[in-house]
């Protein structure tokens, strides 16, 4: 049962089964026509055998086929003996020429074909049988051109049926290559589309918890200092840090939800929320302001025109504004004013200047990278440098994405 399989096997395997096709196609030609042109004469006959074996080699070595064509033919016009009906086999041999994938060997064969047209020509001319010798110079010409004709049609047309079963061929392979293009395509692209969202969901995992725990942080610093002076004091941070948590869980609710569900995300542009983030839209640039200023920061506002209407732009807007702040928060001077300037008249630009220390890795924190991707996505940059004594973010989005 194994070793029927393993001949299975064998026979299934193009490589193995087209050549011992070949070799009992040619073996059955040859048993064909020896019989048929014993009349003819021993040259024939021989001319019949290397046919068959240019047959049998076809699919192994065009050189090979060729050499054994051309000798069969040479054979046949040096002694005179046509093989008529054995040269039929020419057209499969012409054919696998014609289907070759150098073009170089297709021009060849189609040369050798136009050639071999003229040689069946020359062979009537040169070695005429009996009737064709008995008749006129009619009878001669209308042999020449039936010959030719009939050569033209077995050489000529096998290497045109090869050419066009070539071009077939080119045709489903460029098919074939343009659908798997365009699957590795569209892989890249998910693979861009899932990278570009795990550094959006990077960015809104930093800004939610950078900007939460900075207030946190604040807040908390500030009911320790008011504990035995102020209680009042103390329970209003107590509120703000309560308010605060509250929205930081619910952000990361929504970020964890991204990342279980990605087409989970939806934008609602009457909330002013993108990304998932609902807390987007509730936590407007005044709830902003306001927990900062409880934080102990002073603000100097400044606003330009009308809020945009797109979600993108004034979530961007609020993001933008809420990592300047608690930068500014975190490690700029609180007992300087934080100057904040806002205009919406053509697209939007923001800039925020803040009293900063001594400290010289302020460029180099992952929320100063987020800002610069969130702003690219919205189709505008964002830029941060130290001047002195102040630290200034100034960000340009000049048109609407929307």
């Amino acid at each position: 049962m194994a070793e029927q399989e393993r001949v299975s096997d064998v026979w299934a395997d193009p490589s193995v089964t087209w050549p011992r096709l070949d070799i009992l196609t040619a073996a059955l030609f040859a048993l064909v026509c020896v019989p048929l042109h014993a009349s003819v004469g021993l040259a024939a006959e021989l001319a019949i055998v290397v046919l068959a074996l240019a047959l049998a080699v076809r699919r192994r070595s065009w050189r090979l086929m060729s050499a054994l064509a051309v000798a069969a033919g040479a054979i046949q016009l040096v002694a005179g003996q046509t093989a008529y009906f054995a040269d039929l086999a020419y057209a499969p041999l012409f054919f696998t020429i014609g289907r070759h994938a150098d073009r170089r060997v297709r021009l060849a064969g189609l040369v050798v074909a136009a050639l071999a047209s003229v040689t069946g020509a020359l062979n009537v001319v040169f070695n005429p049988d009996r009737a064709v010798q008995a008749g006129t110079g009619l009878t001669l010409a209308v042999s020449i051109l039936a010959t030719t004709a009939l050569a033209a049609v077995i050489c000529m047309g096998g290497w045109a049926a090869g050419f066009i079963r070539w071009q077939n061929q080119q045709a489903i392979q460029a098919r074939i290559d343009a659908q798997l293009d365009a699957v590795e395509r569209r892989r890249l692209a998910e693979l861009y589309d899932l990278e570009q969202e795990r550094r959006r969901i990077a960015t809104d995992m930093h800004d939610v918890v950078a900007h939460s725990w900075a207030v946190v942080a604040a807040q908390a610093d500030g009911a320790r200092y008011s504990l035995a002076q102020n209680p009042q004091r103390v329970e209003q941070s107590l509120d703000i840090i309560a308010a605060t948590a509250r929205t930081a869980i619910g952000d990361l609710r929504a970020l964890v939800a991204r990342l279980r569900d990605p087409a989970a995300t939806t934008a609602h542009a009457g909330e002013g929320t993108a990304y998932g983030l609902p807390s987007a839209g509730t936590l407007r640039q005044a709830d902003l302001v306001a927990q900062m200023r409880a934080s102990g920061m002073s603000l100097d506002m400044t606003e330009l025109g009308e809020p945009a209407s797109s979600a993108l732009l004034t979530l961007t807007a609020h993001r933008l504004l809420a990592e300047s702040l608690t930068n500014a928060l975190k490690h700029g001077d609180l007992s300087e004013t934080v100057v904040v300037q806002q205009d919406w008249r053509d697209g939007y630009r923001l800039r925020v200047i803040n009293t900063v220390g001594e400290r010289s890795d302020l460029g180099t924190g992952h929320g100063l990278l987020g800002m610069a991707e969130r702003a690219a996505v919205a189709g505008g940059r964002a830029t941060s440098r130290r001047d002195g004594d102040h630290w200034i973010v100034d960000v340009d989005i000049p048109r609407d994405p929307s």
